[in-house]
């Protein structure tokens, strides 16, 4: 099994097909945590038709037909790293201990970083280059809410094990409950609309909202073979690692453009 980086680019919609609240068209999120995610129906499609587009071989082996079961299994994509706007620095990548053990628990990855007196209106930072001073406390700023800081360096090896695009002195662990309201609340939102040719107006109904994902979230996932072939596998790896892949809709609006990067290619 090889772990998958995933580093969006551009903006994504990956749609979960229902609408919710004044957002006709929002993104996909796991049921029971509220955090994006991609499905793992979206990356195989992806990567097969990629594949196919390149004209590679054994095409029906790796990914199926209608008969038979492909070889190649792509697991979900989970969030790893979030973007939000910081007031010191722009902005930064948040995480928190849930995310960070299920990282650490699929990928077989072990980080070791300890943050167990993580409490509600506290964050831990890799780097002192995004906190403030305010009242003799060390604080960072992120959209409208403040938290008390602690230093830890070790936060700094999440690049490592994650994007080698990501600043390493940038990335913030928050409690579980702040990090699910960042992503639930912290999204974008844009209106589309649909335009009459003829009279160069919008058109009855053609005005919705679209949810996004922001440029520079981070999700991980892994991909293995079912039969444990491993020039199967290697064929998937070499195909997709350092590639730039596009996920969702809206392809010609430049949204879902995705790197990947492969652990042990």
């Amino acid at each position: 099994m090889k772990k998958i980086i995933y580093h969006q680019l551009t903006p994504m919609h990956v749609g979960s097909g229902s609408s919710l609240g004044v957002v006709d068209l929002p993104i996909y999120r796991e049921a029971h945590t509220d955090f994006p995610a991609i499905p793992s129906s979206a990356i195989k499609g992806v990567v097969r038709a990629n594949y196919e587009k390149e004209g590679k071989d054994n095409v029906e082996i790796l990914f199926g037909n209608e008969d038979r079961e492909g070889d190649i299994i792509f697991t979900d994509a989970k969030i790893l790293l979030f973007p939000v706007k910081s007031l010191k620095g722009v902005f930064v990548w948040i995480t928190s201990p849930l995310a960070l053990q299920r990282f650490e628990r699929d990928t077989n990855t072990s980080l070791n970083l300890n943050y167990s007196n993580l409490t509600r209106n506290k964050a831990f930072v890799s780097s002192d280059s995004i906190v403030l001073k305010n009242n003799n406390k060390n604080i960072i700023v992120l959209e409208e809410f403040s938290f008390e800081v602690e230093v830890n360096p070790d936060i700094a090896k999440l690049k490592d094990v994650s994007s080698d695009k990501i600043d390493k002195d940038k990335i913030v662990i928050l409690p579980d409950d702040v990090f699910r309201f960042f992503v639930k609340n912290y999204t974008e939102v844009v209106a589309r609309i649909r335009i009459d040719q003829e009279t160069g107006t919008v058109k009855e109904g053609g005005l919705w909202y679209q949810e996004l994902t922001p440029t520079e979230t981070v999700y991980y996932g892994c991909v293995t073979s079912r039969t444990n072939n491993q020039e199967n596998l290697k064929k998937i790896v070499d195909f997709i690692n350092g590639k730039i892949l596009q996920f969702g809709g809206d392809e010609t609006l430049g949204r879902g453009f995705t790197h990947l990067k492969v652990e042990g290619n």
